[in-house]
């Protein structure tokens, strides 16, 4: 097609499309949400089934797996893994991919009220699709010197409602301080001189202090509601009500038998900050809301608070995902211009005409301009990929146009006016411009059939990358000879300068030697599977977020006490660190809202402070060696939390897992004492857990029916009178401004807290008095299992691990040989998990995507060229690619991760690029002047040197900003940037002397005989004309 005619025939037409792609351009980008990550689904649902304070073995046998064996038949679910302990359990569901969640939450809820019927009636269930919406991008500490209940309702009823009325905030949670109730603390002396149970003072509360509608009238002609109130307005109205009769039948007064006291719902948590005892307030986004804006309108509207706040209260951020979002979106932003920068330079330094550079130049703003616009259409997001895709376009982007203007300016030289160099030189290689496009497109239309974390977040910088480089197309073929006429003059004809001709004879020196294609084929083969085995591997690239999580246990059955004091010795650390800005901490039970936890462990959230200091994974290695000497009786986790949310979507939550399954608990706690004694000795792992915690004490009350029978009580009655001593039982609710206070009727702490008086607390009432707990039960001391897993529905134990100082694939392959001869009773079995399954499944899934490309390469080479022949001769130098990236990989001690690895297949369809640049002019001149064809190969080499060289210096330019990680968030392109800078470099060397070699060997091939008649020195020389043989036929 005649691009350069009509191009020029229709300038204006072609000028206002391209203004109005610009403006649509730099609207959208405006328009486009920003996050860190794109907005993807995961196959993943979250059930969390809370009841009572059953120990673990129970619940999991009566609650448990009835919930799993009903999620089980859920359609497209292909793993189930529960985790049960004392009174809960989390059920998590991994779906097959392209599963429709929405869907799948809904049959999810449906098979879960079909087994409700099946639980206990007070069974908690709450049912979650896990999105990356799902978890804060920000966190406040609320503290002061007032009152913790007042702490509490400060952050419940002021702040909270406040920050969710702000456009595109979701969940906001509220964890901390106390939760305040009206407590009736019963004396059980006199209670028990009274006959009276907790129950029935609960009782008889509640039906005292009623506040209903019991109907309604007209009057006047007016309606009149009637109400029924003789509601308790304060702890004294309460204690005049009576909850039983004495001898003579004289009521007796709550206040006679217990105290009424605004009291405090019993803690199960504790949460603080670097001053202190706080309130933690959390905060999540709505799906398609753009962090920064979020983050903004809250910390407003926090702001125009604090005036208000009680003397002394102060509301500090902890965690901001909009500052680590805004500055990595900066440092994208300033690799961008950078890479555009060394792109000028790239263009000025060959061509040495600054009108041809800035002609060359104008693809990159425009092309860039105009992908925001794509953007928006397709549903993306400002994201560290689809950004990263557009960094990493910036080198290609002006490839096709530096191609374009240096045919341009090639016809300029030879006298051509600049209307008609404009012309002739886009049609002369508007072939091998498409033709180069596509190859490099191509190859990543295999990643939409990729599913997994991976798969979606590398399709976001596909997706921005491929929308880049087709644009270019155009801009090349239709805006720059639009701007080449306009702008570019004629220059005088330049001499062949002296290294193009050495060149020439280098050229054909090569193909005259068909076996140094074969041999550099094969050498890059076999090195290449020599360096997968030795250059480090790893799953997704680490950044310094600025943030990280340590997640931190103590022995099970610690006490919330003991379990607190150990963390704020853990606090004294973080406060002495000097990288450490601040710190949220939270301890104990139900600390998660989708998740179920123990009084024996909490997480801190840390944030580093911005500006020089030493990297987190630093930090992280210090601190976990001072809490190692320091607190030893903690086991600690670290995660940066970015990580830590990817790792909790994708199933995954640690780098290392070893899974134990087998049918009994307690050999498979046997096993999983071998194996982690055998992982703490490999070098590089840490954090290693046994998998198995310390089984938790418990008091066992063995009820005599009997005995319970002679009273008239049945085993449930026992069991809940011993509930309601030890926790109190609920009695209504009492008004207390606009909103609701529990009133709860409760023994005094010294009793139902002291183990000594369990036997003597009062269950019933016989003839001689009060009856106690001993009368009817047995105590006795026991062990509980602290946590039971299940994956598929098998007992499961699992042995996790950390890495440091080494990668995760080094790490799991010594692993692997130090558990290779471990003896497995018959029946057990284990398997590998964690992020190192996750990165053998992307390497598996993106060596297809390469191979699926390459093939499709070969389909658009066919296609270019015609034939087969020159199609092979420039596939077959992607393996000098390969060796260069993981030369390049190797170099830099990268690892072969999911970045890299995409690196590898953009190379797939890089590398060709100046094969079809150098074979489609040897074809050409093959065919129309007939001689030896590695005349024509040295012909093509002399010819197009210059655009090669350009092309693939504008792209190494444009990757180098993203290779030296400069700015946070920029450590996930970076691996993708070393690959392909290595690969280009060595594939643009090696293949003049490769790719000639390969083309001329094929092409005797093809002819049985020598590619030519006439002999050429063995050493490069001066190029001497050789005789031709027949005319051909060009398929």
């Amino acid at each position: 097609m005649n691009f350069g005619g009509w191009a020029l025939k229709h300038r204006t037409l072609v000028l206002l499309v391209l203004v109005a792609a610009v403006l649509g351009g730099a609207v959208s980008a405006r328009q486009l949400p920003s996050g860190i990550y794109p907005e993807v689904d995961f196959p993943r649902i979250g059930v969390v089934v809370r009841q009572g304070d059953a120990p673990p073995q129970v619940f999991q046998t009566s609650i448990t797996r009835p919930v799993e064996q009903a999620l089980m038949t859920v359609l497209g679910v292909e793993r189930v893994r529960s985790r049960t302990i004392r009174g809960g359990a989390e059920i998590q569901l991994l779906f097959a991919p392209r599963t429709d969640m929405w869907r799948a939450l809904q049959l999810a809820e449906s098979s879960l009220n079909d087994v409700r019927t099946a639980l206990p009636a007070d069974t908690r269930i709450r049912v979650e699709r896990l999105t990356p919406v799902s978890f804060p991008i920000l966190s406040f500490n609320v503290s002061g010197p007032i009152d913790s209940r007042d702490l509490n309702e400060l952050a419940e009823f002021t702040l909270r409602p406040a920050i969710a009325r702000v456009p595109g905030v979701g969940r906001v949670g509220v964890l901390g301080g106390d939760v305040r109730e009206m407590e009736v603390v019963v004396d059980p002396e006199r209670a028990a001189a009274a006959h009276l149970r907790l129950e029935d003072i609960a009782t008889r509360v509640r039906r005292a202090v009623p506040l209903v509608a019991v109907g309604r009238f007209e009057r006047d002609r007016t309606l009149t509601t009637v109400i029924a109130s003789a509601e308790a307005t304060s702890a004294a109205d309460l204690e005049g009500v009576p909850v039983g009769t004495d001898a003579a039948g004289a009521p007796i007064a709550l206040g006679s038998v217990a105290r009424v006291v605004e009291g405090a719902e019993d803690r199960l948590y504790r949460t603080s900050g670097p001053h202190g005892d706080s309130v933690l307030i959390t905060v999540a986004r709505l799906e398609g809301s753009s962090t920064p804006t979020v983050v903004r309108d809250v910390m407003a509207a926090v702001t125009a608070l604090r005036a208000t706040l009680p003397a002394g209260v102060t509301v500090e951020p902890v965690y901001d995902q909009g500052l680590l979002v805004g500055e990595s979106i900066a440092s994208v932003r300033d690799a961008i211009l950078i890479g555009i920068a060394l792109c000028l330079l790239v263009l000025g330094a060959f061509l040495r005409d600054v009108r041809a550079g800035l002609v060359a130049a104008l693809a990159v703003p425009v092309t860039l301009a105009a992908s925001f616009l794509v953007m928006l259409a397709v549903g993306q997001t400002l994201n560290l990929m689809s950004l990263g895709g557009m960094a990493v376009s910036i080198g290609l982007v002006v490839d096709d146009a530096i191609v374009v203007v240096e045919a341009i300016a090639r016809r300029l030289e030879e006298g051509a006016t600049p209307e008609e160099a404009a012309l002739k030189g886009t049609n002369d290689l508007a072939a091998a411009v498409v033709g180069t496009t596509i190859t490099t497109v191509i190859v990543f239309l295999p990643l939409a059939f990729l599913s997994g974390v991976v798969g979606k977040f590398f399709s976001a910088l596909a997706t921005t990358l491929t929308a880049a480089v087709v644009l270019s197309l155009f801009v090349a073929l239709l805006v720059v000879p639009i701007a080449a006429a306009r702008v570019m003059r004629a220059r005088p004809t330049q001499t062949k300068r002296t290294e193009r001709r050495w060149l020439g004879a280098w050229v054909r020196w090569s193909a005259r030697r068909p076996w140094v294609g074969v041999l550099g084929t094969v050498s890059a083969v076999a090195f290449s599977a020599w360096a997968l085995g030795h250059v480090p591997s790893g799953f997704m690239p680490s950044c310094d977020e600025g943030a990280f999580v340590i997640d931190y246990f103590t022995p099970a059955g610690t006490s919330l006490t003991d379990t607190d004091e150990a963390a704020r010795r853990i606090e004294r650390i973080l406060r002495e660190t000097p990288e450490v800005a601040t710190f949220s901490r939270r301890t104990g039970a139900q600390i998660n809202p989708t998740a179920v936890t123990l009084l024996n462990r909490g997480d801190f959230a840390v944030r580093l402070k911005s500006g020089p200091r030493r990297h987190a994974d630093d930090v992280i290695a210090s601190v976990r060696g001072r809490i190692e000497r320091e607190v030893p009786v903690v086991r600690a986790e670290f995660v940066q939390i970015l990580q830590d949310m990817l790792n909790d979507l994708s199933g995954t939550p640690r780098p290392v897992e070893v899974k134990i399954f087998g049918p009994d608990y307690a050999v498979l706690g046997r096993i999983a004492a071998q194996v982690a004694a055998r992982v703490e000795r490999v070098p590089g792992a840490v954090d290693v857990y046994g998998g198995v915690e310390r089984p938790s004490s418990q008091l066992v009350v063995e009820i005599d029916r009997v005995a319970a029978g002679r009273l008239g009580l049945a085993a449930e009655d026992v069991s809940r009178e011993v509930g309601d001593a030890l926790l109190g039982t609920s009695a209504g609710s009492m008004r207390r401004f606009d909103r609701l206070l529990n009133i709860r009727v409760r023994l005094p702490d010294e009793v139902r807290f002291a183990p000594e008086r369990f036997g003597s607390l009062p269950i019933s009432f016989g003839p001689a008095g009060q009856v106690g707990l001993a009368s009817v039960a047995r105590l006795r001391d026991d062990e509980a299992p602290t946590v039971l897993l299940h994956e598929g529905l098998q007992p499961v134990v699992i042995v996790t691990a950390d890495h440091q100082g080494r990668d995760l694939g080094g790490v799991v392959r010594d692993i692997q040989a130090a558990l290779r001869d471990l003896r497995l009773p018959p029946g057990y079995r284990l398997e590998y998990g964690g992020q190192y399954a996750g990165q053998q499944e992307s390497s598996r899934n993106l060596a297809i995507v390469a191979l699926a490309g390459a093939l499709l390469v070969l389909v658009v080479l066919v296609a270019q060229f015609g034939t087969l022949r020159p199609a092979l001769a420039v596939l077959f130098t992607a393996p000098l690619a390969l060796v260069g990236a993981l030369g390049a990989l190797w170099a830099t001690d990268t690892p072969l991760n999911a970045s890299s690895l995409m690196g590898c297949v953009l190379l797939v369809g890089l590398v060709v690029k100046n094969g079809i640049l150098l074979m489609e002019v040897a074809e050409e001149h093959a065919h129309e002047h007939g001689g030896a064809y590695e005349d024509a190969l040295a012909f093509a080499a002399e010819r197009r040197i210059r655009p090669i060289a350009m092309t693939t210096l504008a792209t190494l330019a444009g990757l180098m900003p993203l290779a030296l990680a400069i700015g946070a968030g920029s450590e996930m392109q970076q691996p993708l940037a070393i690959a392909v800078i290595g690969g280009l470099s060595l594939s643009a060397v090696l293949s003049l002397a490769v790719l000639p070699a390969l083309a001329a060997g094929l092409e005797r091939a093809r002819w049985g005989s020598p590619a030519a008649e006439g002999t050429a020195p063995n050493m490069p020389g001066t190029v001497s004309p050789l005789p031709s043989r027949p005319d051909e036929e060009v398929p």
